[in-house]
């Protein structure tokens, strides 16, 4: 992370960078103090607080602590003004005041592209190629994590969604025998069969789901998403400030944890990405093919995930609308825009009515409203509503849903929020970063002097914006999301990207009274402490990284499916089979009923109907299949008819 050679003429000041480091510092220690009194109360004492540290605080307070040591030691303090790190160049940016900074060359551009796509493909290539060891039919072996099978159903719903566009079709025909009984978590199978998502996600995966390695889409989107955004900021920084965030996108571990599962958040944040790098473009530039790609990029994001796709683009769009009023003969922009997102909402109304039978009715309300009522959009959601039909309803999961309450609500918006910095990079780093960045979009006097490292400060202040508003719009849901961040994940590029320019901004204040090696060492070493913790297991954070803690939370489920699927597919179950599971008792987040969309495979599952009575029945409809039950407490098969363990 290379530290500006000047300072910036419009840049917050030296006054600004201790305010900012006051205010970690003291938090740094008090979180520090609290956990020394803690361990006072242990047999080691104060030895428990030398020799276990949070990966969060310990770090982090030693590198605060060392700064103004480092000042006051330092043989190279020096406060003189340094000369320029840019010149201003007219026409490359909306701002009239504004400077804009000397590109590197377009070959050193690419280079760096190229290394950012490789850190970020390596990183989840790391976390993916993590052993886990895994009893399957007979034996026990080490699997790669990557290639056990997913954990949560809604992976397994977009890895329908990919086969059904790999069959050249949109639905399938349902289940005609007892749909109840067949009814596959995060998917509608009553009219037809289809996931109940949006289709973006599942036409990213499906040649990648071809070649047989799904995450290897994920992985490439990753790639893909660092880049583009670091050539979005490319336009509105100095490129090395650019460069800073584009780095810690492409190492940070909450990404490459998210990489390697195969949920909607990489193809969306690859769309979002390419939306920032040319919605930045067409503000300089004001072409139609930006605006055009703006256009399309957007429509394939809310055809991921709609109110991800609204809340990171509202503040662009208010800036859009105020340039079109302001300026009338930019209106030809907003039809780039227009265009695509009319065709998506076209396609969208006809993938409604296959899957629905309604052109404004889709899927994911459909099976919101029939199976989990409580999961909807907004507060009090666990209002029971009179005359609800309540038959069809999943009652064991619909129930795991909280009611949202403005209390509720207020915990949730924390979580978020302190996990987003936690797994983007680290709390402290980050926030250090944000703040050190924020104090760039402050409005200050414009004095006369050389360039700054801020060449769009405009579009500095719409990714803040894009930040708070996307937090802002999942407020009123009652989940604070999967490891507690998942509704906000695509704000963690946005942090890395702000943290960067932010850290980068710091190194070129505290040139003023360190020497240039000991001023970007210490902005790379905060750096550092944040990232070391997620990616290292070391004794003083209990052997454990964010990434392992990660990685053996998720394991569990996926070495149960593991488990089930080698069993299934072993000689034991002769073939063709029906796998009655019996979820009577069982955890409603790890359902094993599990279909291909044709329901045409030699081994089907179902659940356990609620009486053996009816199990008759299922061996009439399925006259060419042997029954089995499966016991997921025990994970215990039985041939129906006998009792006989598999």
């Amino acid at each position: 992370m290379a530290g500006n050679d000047n300072p910036s003429d419009d840049e917050p000041g030296q006054w600004w960078l201790w305010l900012v480091w006051s205010l970690l510092f003291a938090a740094a220690m008090f979180f520090e103090l609290r956990r020394l009194l803690s361990s006072l109360d242990t047999p080691l004492g104060p030895i428990a607080w030398l020799s276990f540290w949070d990966a969060e605080t310990t770090l982090p307070f030693l590198c605060l602590l060392s700064l103004p040591l480092l000042r006051w030691f330092s043989p190279g303090r020096r406060t003189e003004p340094r000369s320029a790190v840019g010149h201003c160049r007219r026409g490359d940016s909306i701002e009239q005041d504004s400077c804009a900074i000397e590109p590197s060359s377009t070959g050193a551009c690419v280079a760096v592209c190229c290394l950012m796509f490789s850190l970020s493909v390596l990183s989840s290539y790391v976390v993916g190629s993590r052993s886990i060891s895994v009893t399957t039919w007979l034996q026990t072996r080490s699997i790669a994590f990557a290639d056990l099978p997913p954990a949560y159903h809604d992976e397994y719903s977009y890895l329908l969604q990919a086969r059904t566009f790999l069959a050249g079709r949109t639905t399938f025909p349902p289940m005609t025998v007892r749909p109840d009984l067949f009814h596959q978590m995060h998917v509608l199978n009553e009219h037809c069969t289809v996931s109940r998502y949006f289709p973006w996600t599942g036409l990213w995966m499906a040649p990648f789901v071809a070649i047989g390695h799904p995450v290897w889409g994920h992985w490439l989107a990753g790639g893909f998403a660092s880049v583009f955004f670091y050539l979005a900021m490319r336009h509105v920084v100095h490129p090395r400030a650019a460069l800073a965030g584009g780095l810690l996108i492409s190492v940070s571990p909450g990404l490459a944890v998210f990489s390697n599962l195969l949920l909607a958040h990489h193809p969306v944040m690859l769309a979002l990405s390419v939306f920032t790098w040319s919605f930045v473009r067409m503000m300089s530039t004001s072409r139609f093919c930006y605006a055009l790609l703006c256009g399309i990029t957007l429509t394939l994001a809310m055809l991921g995930r709609p109110m991800t796709a609204a809340g990171f683009a509202l503040p662009f769009g208010i800036w859009l609308a105020f340039r079109l009023w302001q300026a009338r003969g930019d209106r030809v922009l907003a039809i780039g825009f227009a265009v695509p997102i009319l065709g998506g909402l076209v396609c969208l109304a006809v993938l409604n009515h296959e899957a629905t039978g309604a052109w404004n009715r889709t899927a994911y309300q459909e099976y919101t409203d029939t199976f989990t009522p409580r999961h909807r959009y907004g507060f009090n959601n666990g209002a029971v509503r009179a005359g609800s039909d309540n038959s069809r309803v999943l009652t064991s999961y619909d129930q795991w849903a909280t009611n949202l309450t403005p209390r509720v609500a207020a915990q949730n918006v924390q979580n978020r929020l302190i996990a987003s910095l936690q797994w983007s990079l680290a709390v402290f780093p980050t926030l250090f970063g944000l703040l050190m960045a924020a104090g760039l979009c402050l409005p200050r006097t414009k004095r006369k002097g050389p360039g700054n490292i801020v060449s769009n400060p405009t579009a500095l202040r719409l990714l803040f914006a894009s930040v708070l508003t996307l937090h802002v719009v999942h407020v009123p849901y009652w989940f604070d999301g999967i490891m507690h961040w998942h509704y906000v994940f695509e704000t963690a590029p946005l942090l890395l990207l702000l943290a960067g320019v932010g850290l980068y901004s710091a190194s070129g204040q505290l040139v003023a009274f360190l020497s240039r090696r000991v001023a970007v060492g210490w902005t790379v070493c905060f750096a550092l402490v944040g990232l070391v913790p997620g990616w290292t297991a070391f004794p003083v954070f209990d052997d454990q990284s964010k990434i392992s803690s990660a990685v053996n939370e998720l394991a569990f489920a996926r070495t149960r499916f593991e488990y089930f699927n080698t069993t299934v597919a072993s000689p034991a179950i002769d073939k063709p089979a029906l796998i009655l599971i019996d979820e009577r008792n069982a955890d409603p987040q790890l359902s094993y009923v599990i279909n291909s969309p044709d329901l045409e495979s030699a081994v089907l599952k179902c659940r356990h109907p609620s009486t053996a009575k009816e199990i008759p029945e299922l061996q009439a409809a399925f006259p060419d299949r042997a029954i089995y039950t499966f016991h997921p407490e025990t994970q215990r098969f039985e041939r129906w008819g006998g009792p006989e363990e598999r």
